[in-house]
């Protein structure tokens, strides 16, 4: 996975029932930006609660040219998105 192809506002998926790409899976959020190459930060727009929100890369299963697909349920992503600012990432 070539983690480049990721851009600004592009669309973020938590993996559905059926695991299949763009077919059963929940949109999260947008993309912000990367912070320090481990983390990708989401628009705040495009969060429920208006806050930033951060994933690290390793949640990432696939990339294409329309979005961004994790290898987490929209239940482990509601438990597992990081709130605050990772400790070690400068600020973008």
């Amino acid at each position: 996975m070539d983690i480049s192809q990721i851009y600004e506002n592009m669309p973020v998926y938590a993996e559905g029932p059926g695991g299949l790409a763009g077919v059963s899976d929940t949109h999260i959020g947008n993309i912000d930006s990367i912070q320090g190459d481990k983390y990708f930060k989401l628009t705040k727009h495009s969060s429920p609660d208006g806050q930033h929100h951060w994933f690290p890369v390793e949640w990432i299963r696939a990339v294409d040219e329309r979005a961004v697909y994790l290898n987490k349920t929209i239940t482990e992503v509601d438990s597992e998105l990081l709130n605050e600012k990772p400790a070690g990432v400068e600020n973008n």
